[in-house]
Parts: structure tokens; C-alpha cells; sequence
């Protein structure tokens, strides 16, 4: 019940995001999807979760079952694929709380670091001209500028999609240090869905604390995901005028 209640906040959060950026149709289509199979998997988790026994303990009991959720979470840490929740938790489906989280805070990290690489590299001149020709893109972008690496911890704490800010921090001259330092701070973040999967394990249905952790989890990450997305939608509004004006400038120099 209490997951169900995050997913269906969650949803609000979704459409903040969407608003944030161009292609918002997009976003809305594969939010809508992937809240629709977190609902299911919330209200059906005992029926999947027996399902999907043979798979978790086939992954358990081998030494290199950690690998391959280590590898999805890389590949869909390219967009536009996603959901990196339903890995995380089953995850924690599959593992003790320390070995999961371990297991997600390496495919999120190498995830990031090659997503990072391959804009930085292959991808500068096409966010160039997004950033030219998308108000919402060069919003974010001017923010990341000029915040430095509060905003760039803020960003990776709020709703805005990784893959979606990795782009814009590959593409503005951000040290990868600074990249990494935020990533590795923000990796608290998914502690949630991997928590949500281990709580959701039969051994703990009757267990008090851990279902008083799940709630308390659940309602801070909502609460920090909405403060941040919100800070950062203040700052992108507060530098319209001037991004604006820029924008004009140019056009008139060509």
C-alpha cells in the first residue's frame, strides 16, 4: 500500500518533469508506462515476486548473477530507455539490503560515467544546437553554468530524468570530478526502490520496523525529490529573462 502511495505521488513529479523540457509528449509516454507497471508490480508484488523466484535465486546463487543487473543499468542508462526502479527493486527482491545496494550503486555509476563520455564525445554538437533552438533545454543549461555543483547535486536529487541532465552536464564543460562527486552524493536516492524490493520480501511481511522504515524512506524521498525539482524550476524561471535576451542578441548578430 505504502508503495503505491510513493507511485502515485510520484506521478506528479512526472508531470513537473515533463514540463521542464521539449519532447514533454515523450516524457508523459514513458512515464505513464513505467507507472502503470510499478502499479501492478505494487499491487500484484506477491504473485510477481513468487514468479519471479527461480530467476532471483538463480541470480543469488551465482557469482556472477550480480553482473547482469549491473549490465541493464548501464544500457538503460541511455535514453530514451528507462527503469531503472523495477531494477533496483527486484534487487532488493534478490539480495540482502547491503549487497543490493552495492550491487545498483555500480551499474548506476558506470552507467553514468559511459553516458557522460559518449555525449561529452559524440554528442557536443547536437546539444549545442538543442540548446540554440529548445528555451527549456538552455534553461537548464545556463543554470548548470552558472550553479556549480550545488545545482548539479540538486539536479541529480530531483525528478529531472539522469540520462536527460547527464547530456546537459557532458555538454557544458563540467569537470567529471564535480560530474562524479554529485553522483556518487546522490546515490542515496536510490536507495528507496532498492529498500521498497527488500521490504517486499516474504520474510518481511511481518516485520514492524522494517515496514515503519519503508514508510518513513518513502515519505523523505518523495519530500526531497519535490523540494529540489522545485528549487531547480525557480532557478530556470529566475534566468529567463537573461537566457532570453541572449538567445535574441544572437539571433540579431547573425
Amino acid at each position: 500500500m505504502y508503495l503505491l502511495i510513493y507511485i502515485i505521488s510520484d506521478s506528479e513529479i512526472v508531470a513537473s518533469v515533463a514540463a521542464l523540457a521539449d519532447g514533454a509528449d515523450v516524457l508523459y509516454g514513458a512515464g505513464a508506462l513505467l507507472l502503470a507497471v510499478l502499479i501492478v508490480f505494487s499491487i500484484e508484488h506477491e504473485k510477481i515476486i513468487n514468479a519471479l523466484k527461480p530467476a532471483t535465486d538463480w541470480l543469488y546463487d551465482h557469482k556472477l548473477g550480480p553482473l547482469i543487473p549491473i549490465a541493464l543499468l548501464i544500457i538503460i542508462s541511455f535514453p530514451p530507455l528507462f527503469g531503472h526502479e523495477l531494477v533496483e527493486m527486484i534487487c532488493g527482491v534478490t539480495w540482502s539490503l547491503p549487497a543490493a545496494f552495492a550491487i545498483v550503486a555500480a551499474g548506476i555509476l558506470l552507467g553514468e560515467i559511459a553516458n557522460f563520455f559518449t555525449f561529452k564525445f559524440c554528442c557536443s554538437a547536437r546539444s549545442k544546437k538543442m540548446e540554440k533552438s529548445k528555451l527549456s533545454y538552455a534553461l537548464l543549461a545556463h543554470v548548470v553554468r552558472t550553479g556549480g555543483f550545488l545545482v548539479v547535486l540538486m539536479i541529480r536529487f530531483s525528478a529531472i530524468p539522469p540520462h536527460f541532465a547527464t547530456a546537459i552536464f557532458s555538454t557544458v564543460d563540467m569537470s567529471f570530478l564535480v560530474f562524479f562527486a554529485a553522483c556518487v552524493l546522490s546515490l542515496p536516492k536510490a536507495f528507496v526502490p532498492v529498500y521498497v524490493g527488500y521490504a517486499m520480501k516474504p520474510s518481511n511481511d511481518d516485520d514492524a520496523t522494517s515496514g515503519k522504515i519503508e514508510k518513513i524512506v518513502m515519505i523523505a524521498s518523495i519530500g526531497v525529490t519535490v523540494l529540489c525539482l522545485t528549487w531547480i524550476r525557480r532557478q530556470m524561471d529566475a534566468a529567463k529573462p537573461d537566457v532570453i535576451y541572449a538567445r535574441r542578441k544572437a539571433r540579431q548578430g547573425k
